[in-house]
């Protein structure tokens, strides 16, 4: 079992680096095994597809979103509304929690990540 991601889905980010340098997004889902996430709005690629043999898929040009690798992208404080490095912390009573390493605000898990 590998290392927990420090970006977790609902959490909005900053791209660090590409030809979308500086934009922000909502994660929209993370493979920390592969090391990557989808970004809401960042990385829209477009897909020529055919028509499915069944007919419930539509052909065309689909537009979506490509998974960015998780060291691109870097979780935006808070408080400071500013990117931030990310810490896990474990509570005296055993459960960890993520903290920003810029303001030390605790980072809350979104409702639909957990």
């Amino acid at each position: 079992m590998g290392v927990k991601a420090k970006i977790v889905r609902g959490d909005t980010v900053v791209l660090r680096r590409g030809k979308e340098k500086g934009k922000r997004g909502i994660v929209k889902h993370v493979w920390p095994k592969d090391g990557c996430a989808t970004v809401e709005g960042l990385n829209v690629v477009k897909r020529h597809t055919k028509p499915g043999t069944t007919g419930v898929q539509s052909g065309g040009i689909l537009e979506k979103e490509a998974p960015i690798p998780l060291s691109a992208l870097m979780v935006i404080d808070p408080k400071t509304d500013k990117p931030t490095r990310v810490r896990r912390v474990r509570r005296s009573d055993g459960t960890t929690v993520r903290i920003a390493a810029r303001s030390g605000e605790e980072l809350l898990v979104p409702s639909k990540a957990k």
